[in-house]
């Protein structure tokens, strides 16, 4: 049954797998471009900015030299920028260790910060072909449903469970292309609702299509975390030569390395004569109207974002912030909703 299930969904994945541009290349670099990127996001959204960040850093070298605003950048619109900073801070980190000698051992690559077990068994394996599980969420519902294990899969003992399991089954001589083929599997039959089952390759020795659980697993024991209402009030400042001001985030809240303008935080809706104390008070700016307004959700958190004009009265006062022209707009990294705004501003 074993070597019939690595045999069967390889040569299903020969004749289906999604043609991505990171599957035409063993590069190790491209890979781990690629992984970055697909981590909480769909692979139908990175092709574009996977093509654009290859071409403007082509190699480690590059992403080593960039600064951080280059690749913040590259990565606008994409979301979770850890990830960025992650990969940045990895072509650094090699630079200045190993002479861009790379980690070709899964228990190499999970030394960095930012490559988990998952990102680095798919490294290791397609690029290097070290036998080792890629497992994520479409690999242990594939799996928990093939096998029939009702363990709960955030569980530390069952991950183990699944990784000697699968090791047992794994085509050893091609380790990336059966991790693929999972992933593929997982990604476009074997999801989460209305699965194909009748087109899967391995129906037949599933212990789930023949018994009917499809839908019971896999079993997993999550807390579901409350969603945090947070309102952001940013004001949009020109300066006399029509300059407008922007601050670099640094803090350890969303959107670390990013750019936006002077704000207001409040866990609470302000009425506009709140916001306009509040402005006053920290940076000693006049606020006029709200001028624009958008609603951004990320991970656990609604942020319902107002943005107003303000008149300087003294620079003196806005010290963390720099002026830019109109035309510098595109040099820097910006959060989606800041984006929104310029575009409705028609500035970018």
């Amino acid at each position: 049954m074993k070597m019939n299930f690595s045999k069967n969904i390889t040569i299903w994945y020969k004749n289906n797998y999604r043609k991505f541009p990171w599957r035409k290349t063993k590069n190790p670099y491209y890979v781990l471009v690629s992984e970055f990127m697909l981590q909480q996001t769909k692979a139908s959204q990175v092709v574009k900015y996977y093509l654009n960040f290859i071409q403007e850093f082509p190699n480690l070298e590059k992403l080593a030299e960039a600064e951080e605003k280059e690749v913040l950048k590259k990565w606008e619109g994409l979301g979770y920028y850890t990830r960025a900073r992650n990969l940045h801070l990895f072509a650094k980190r090699l630079k200045k260790n190993q002479g861009f000698f790379f980690p070709s051992k899964y228990k190499d690559l999970i030394k960095y910060k930012g490559i988990g077990p998952y990102t680095g068994a798919a490294v290791a394996s397609i690029c290097f072909d070290e036998v080792v599980p890629a497992m994520d969420g479409n690999a242990y519902r594939v799996f928990a449903r093939y096998l029939g294990i009702y363990k709960d899969i955030t569980s530390m003992v069952t991950k183990n469970i699944f990784s000697i399991l699968i090791l047992k089954m794994m085509d050893k001589k091609n380790p990336g292309v059966f991790n693929q083929s999972i992933m593929d599997l997982g990604s476009t039959l074997c999801t989460p609702k209305r699965a194909k089952c009748l087109l899967c390759p391995v129906k037949n020795s599933c212990f789930s299509f023949k018994n009917g659980t499809v839908y019971e697993l896999p079993v997993k024991n999550i807390k579901k975390k409350s969603i945090k209402n947070r309102f952001f009030y940013y004001i949009f400042l020109c300066d006399s030569n029509k300059n407008f001001g922007i601050h670099k985030r640094s803090d350890q809240d969303i959107w670390k390395g990013l750019y936006d303008f002077p704000l207001i935080v409040s866990e609470k809706s302000l009425t506009i004569l709140e916001i306009r104390d509040k402005i006053w008070k920290k940076f000693k700016v006049y606020s006029e109207k709200i001028i624009y307004q958008v609603n951004h959700r990320i991970t656990n958190q609604t942020l319902f974002i107002h943005f107003l004009n303000g008149k300087i009265i003294s620079k003196r006062y806005l010290d963390k912030l720099f002026f830019i022209p109109n035309e510098k707009i595109c040099d820097y990294p910006f959060p989606r909703p800041i984006t929104l705004f310029l575009k409705n501003e028609k500035m970018i």
